[in-house]
């Protein structure tokens, strides 16, 4: 485990405001987001409803790293920041990329959303995210043509949704953009989606055997940014379970909601209109929620699966090297 400093240097651009530290081994640097009420607040830029958050994350660079470094995002899924994250860590440091694990629900004041994903917004994870891009593109020590995002579950969503200019133009007004996207057993039920999209290469991650966001919808959402010109790249991990890097063995929690039985619902982002895609219906927005409730399950598999995790490792170090080493 990094231990964590914390020292005053104070970093301000573009209204992005920052506390940050240099340590021997990992950095602990608090940067203001905002909390969207939801995801239509931040694709319309009602900022109004972007209520000023301060969050924090932590940053690692490469041992014996010299000048500006790429960096990946960690965005963490529906349990947090947890232990499993420095194995992602100290695979991209191994291979000279920098990481900034953002924390979305401990400055928020929530633990998990396991049992209730509306406890926050979904569209906070996305602005968290958008936020450190900011924050590290001004950073010195980092290369800012080299930021990526990797997410995990809920995280993993976001990095999809990253990827999405609409959202992406209502926040960063400065040109920046990921460079490249990691979808690790993500959530792809209910997608927003539109013509429009960075076309930064997506690595899509899914195991065969998740019963909780289960591996099709993903699928499917990454073979649509490639018809609109991503480089797209999927892996499918046979018997892996849902969080299968986790440092916990398989377990059934009976406590996790999924919309996967509402089958894939789509919110096009240009004109929000809801549709199934099961049904074809329109979804009024005002009755998203109860539709939603009333098909979503409770109950899944998750745990470590050790030869998905040996082969996820391999499959995202060896994309991050050709994306950013052109390896």
């Amino acid at each position: 485990m990094h231990r964590l400093f914390r020292v005053l240097v104070s970093v301000c651009v573009l209204g992005l405001s920052a506390t940050a530290a240099r340590a021997d081994d990992s950095t602990r640097i608090a940067f203001d987001s905002f909390t969207p009420k939801s995801l239509f607040d931040l694709a319309r830029e009602r900022r109004a409803q972007w209520v000023p958050t301060p969050v924090w994350g932590d940053l690692s660079l490469p041992a014996g790293f010299a000048g500006p470094v790429p960096a990946i995002v960690l965005a963490h899924g529906s349990d947090g920041v947890g232990p499993g994250l420095q194995q992602w860590v100290q695979a991209f440091n191994g291979i000279g990329v920098a990481t900034f694990i953002v924390d979305s629900f401990a400055p928020r004041g929530v633990s998990s959303t396991a049992a209730d994903q509306t406890s926050v917004p979904a569209a906070a994870n996305v602005m968290d995210a958008f936020q450190a891009l900011r924050l590290l593109s001004a950073d010195p020590r980092i290369d800012a043509r080299r930021i990526g995002i990797m997410g995990f579950s809920r995280g993993g969503t976001v990095a999809l949704q990253t990827a999405q200019l609409p959202f992406l133009r209502a926040v960063v007004k400065t040109g920046q953009a990921f460079a490249l996207h990691i979808a690790t057993y993500a959530g792809c039920s209910q997608i927003y989606t539109s013509p429009n999209v960075t076309r930064a290469p997506l690595l899509n991650l899914v195991g065969a055997a998740d019963d909780y966001t289960h591996p099709e919808p993903c699928e499917a959402l990454a073979a649509e940014y490639a018809t609109l010109g991503t480089p797209v790249e999927t892996h499918r991990y046979a018997d892996a379970h849902h969080a299968w890097d986790s440092l916990l063995p398989v377990r059934y929690r009976a406590d996790a909601t999924s919309g996967y039985a509402c089958g894939v619902i789509r919110t096009d982002i240009p004109t929000w209109v809801v549709t199934s895609e099961r049904t074809g219906q329109v979804i009024p927005t005002d009755q998203l929620t109860a539709f939603i409730n009333a098909c979503m399950t409770r109950g899944a598999h998750v745990g470590r699966n050790e030869a998905a995790f040996q082969a996820s490792r391999e499959d995202a170090t060896r994309f991050v090297r050709r994306v950013f080493f052109g390896q």
